[in-house]
């Protein structure tokens, strides 16, 4: 299964955002140094520029060198890190702070230029340089300013610990807070698509007529949801046109085979007679299915209402009285002790344990009886004295048109209907071997509409 559209979104802005801040803080961290290499150089060609101020050209055409005592003293000290020279056009040192430095760097056209080296090799030190030309008269001279530093970031380190000391630390409650932000957000933007969702998953052909709700839908949705209840409408006018059809030709035929049975009746040859009036009490009873079935979309469809099961099972029975008789049986009603009390359509169960009975009355064995069991489970046992279902049947029994030994003379829908009565009502059917043998039929109903039910009388 795919992760969900807002699990997806999360997980792209905790990354968009962890980018981000790596983005941001080695960009800062580049931008440091880079400032740090820029003043650095900055202040040492400064240095030497001024180094190079103080040189003069005495009475005598010798060059001299007087510098202030507090630029002297900076240079002179030991504990300095910086250290000049100053040499002639040839190279040749004049002047120096102590320390020797490098020797001079290619200039490369320019009036000055940047270096840096590792004095001692592998090492902690470094040492940065700046050279600088200066005319003096009609000589040139060149002044070397040096800084030996046993830490070359030391400048970028201090600026970024200036940075994160005073605020840059807030920026990771902030991105913090703001892919909270984020996720909330997200999770708000796909509540509509949660709402559509439930609304298509309670979508049944119950429920005719049902769209998708349009409203506060997000753009990029909108199309999907509008293709979705077109798709609908198409489906809804099919099944009405299946219904309609379903009822009109089981109306139809029922004409013709009024007629049918007539001529039969009138016919001399009995025997003959007998043979095509068999088929005719099938056709009959296949046409009497399909109406039912045209009339079960509806019932269903209609909601629920709450129905008695001992009242419901004594009148299905007294309806169902006269065949037993006539097919020399008996056919007994056990109540619950109690009021049993469910959710559904009368109707649809009173066509679902008609269809019980009359199969088990067909199926019994001549002089024995029907039971038809009432239990507060809450359910009906349809149970009969007939040679049972094979294991391997039972669960293809309830499929349509599915004929075994059982279905004798029928059309294969009798238990199809009633297992779709029953889901339709939110309860099942299920078949067992019954104690003294034979098949024991039950139908079960939802327990919480019953208890509910209950509960609701008790007050």
């Amino acid at each position: 299964m795919a992760p969900s559209i807002s699990r997806r979104i999360v997980i792209s802005l905790a990354v968009t955002t962890v980018l981000a801040a790596i983005c941001e803080y080695g960009w800062l961290y580049l931008k440091a140094r880079s400032t740090a290499a820029s003043l650095r150089e900055r202040t040492l060609l400064e240095q030497a520029k001024d180094i190079s101020a103080f040189l003069v050209i005495d009475s005598n055409g010798n060059p001299d060198l007087t510098l202030p005592a507090r630029l002297a003293e900076a240079y002179n000290n030991s504990a300095s890190t910086y250290h000049y020279t100053v040499r002639d056009g040839r190279g040749t040192l004049i002047f120096t702070s102590g320390p020797s430095v490098s020797p001079l760097p290619v200039f490369k056209g320019h009036p000055h230029a940047m270096y840096h080296y590792d004095p001692d090799g592998s090492g902690p030190l470094q040492t940065f340089g700046a050279a600088v030309k200066a005319t003096v008269g009609d000589r040139t001279f060149i002044t070397q300013v040096e800084q030996t530093t046993a830490e070359s970031q030391f400048l970028s380190a201090s600026v970024m610990e200036e940075f994160l000391t005073d605020g840059g630390w807030l920026q990771f409650p902030f991105l913090a807070a703001l892919l909270g932000v984020s996720v909330v957000v997200v999770k708000r933007s796909l509540r509509p698509l949660i709402r559509i969702s439930s609304i298509a998953e309670s979508i049944d052909p119950k429920k005719v007529g049902v769209r998708l709700p349009t409203a506060n839908v997000p753009q990029e949705v909108s199309p999907l949801v509008k293709a979705i209840n077109s798709a609908l409408e198409r489906l809804d006018n099919g099944l009405i046109h299946q219904r309609e059809f379903n009822a009109n030709a089981a109306h139809q035929l029922r004409t013709p085979l009024a007629v049918l049975t007539a001529n039969i009746d009138a016919m001399p040859d009995q025997q003959t007679a007998s043979k095509l009036r068999l088929d005719v009490e099938l056709m009959s009873r296949i046409v009497s299915q399909l109406l039912l079935v045209a009339r079960l979309d509806t019932d269903l469809a209609a909601g629920d209402q709450t129905v008695e099961l001992n009242g419901l099972a004594t009148e299905v029975a007294a309806n169902l009285a006269p065949l037993a008789i006539s097919s020399g049986k008996h056919l007994e009603v056990i109540h619950s002790p109690g009021d049993v009390l469910v959710r559904g359509t009368n109707h649809a169960l009173s066509a679902a344990l008609s269809n019980l009975i009359e199969n088990a009355i067909s199926h019994t064995s001549t002089g024995t009886k029907v039971t038809v069991r009432v239990t507060d489970a809450p359910a009906i046992e349809v149970i009969d004295t007939g040679q049972g279902i094979p294991v391997e049947a039972r669960e293809k029994i309830f499929e349509r048109f599915w004929k075994g030994d059982r279905q004798g003379h029928g059309a294969g829908l009798g238990l199809a209907i009633v297992s779709r009565i029953m889901t339709g009502a939110g309860g099942s059917i299920s078949v067992a071997d019954a104690p003294g043998g034979g098949a024991a039929f039950t139908l079960a109903f939802r327990t919480d509409s019953y208890f509910e039910l209950a509960t609701s009388n008790a007050r």
